[in-house]
């Protein structure tokens, strides 16, 4: 008998329950033809980085490190290949690597990084999903006030992100190189900001995958 403790992701009991096809809370079947889908990622490693933008050194050795740039800019994200780093504020950013580990992302910064700065494992509370389809800028405008048509479009490395209201609650949106958001929510609120999304996508028709 195996001790090994399984992980799931936060929605992965809500699509098990509900995920069955067209007569359970609007979700539809892997063929129906959608304008709105919702996939949620694996599990990934989720970090919050706190440190001095002015500090060149600092802001080198993030970018040595993690092989990715590190957004000075206000309101912007670089990627490359699992790893995204989200600018939050002026000292503050959102590392996370999709299906990466948590404890090997932090040793690496904590052994590259002196001085001043913070490192916060968030992984447990939050979960990222991505929103795709020709109905997904109307389920935007009827989820949160903040204009997203006005974003310059995304590239492959380098993107827009904010932090703003989703659905009564909160969410971290940026914007993907191939039209698409993802979503960085609270572990708390994904079932039901997937039954908001199910809800509010329902005229274009609306499935949820596992990613």
């Amino acid at each position: 008998m195996s001790n090994e403790i399984k992980q799931e992701t936060p929605l992965w009991h809500f699509l098990s329950s509900f995920n069955k096809g067209l007569s359970n809370g609007g979700l539809l079947n892997a063929e129906t033809e959608c304008g709105v889908v919702v996939k949620e990622a694996p599990l990934s490693a989720h970090l919050i980085l706190r440190g001095d933008s002015r500090d060149a050194v600092f802001c080198s050795a993030v970018s040595d490190t993690l092989g990715v740039e590190l957004p000075l800019k206000v309101c912007t994200y670089h990627q490359q290949n699992n790893i995204s780093i989200y600018w939050l504020g002026p000292d503050e950013w959102m590392i996370i690597e999709v299906g990466g580990q948590s404890h090997i992302i932090e040793l690496a910064l904590r052994k590259a990084l002196k001085g001043h700065m913070a490192i916060v494992d968030v992984s447990g509370g939050q979960t990222c999903i991505n929103l795709r389809g020709t109905g997904v800028a109307t389920v935007l405008k009827k989820s949160t006030v903040y204009d997203l048509e006005a974003w310059d479009a995304a590239t492959s490395n380098a993107g827009r992100v904010v932090q703003t209201s989703f659905a009564k609650s909160s969410a971290i949106i940026s914007n993907r190189f191939d039209g698409s958001y993802d979503l960085i929510i609270r572990r708390s609120f994904a079932d039901y900001i997937a039954q908001w999304l199910l809800d509010a996508g329902e005229e274009f028709g609306c499935r949820i995958e596992q990613g």
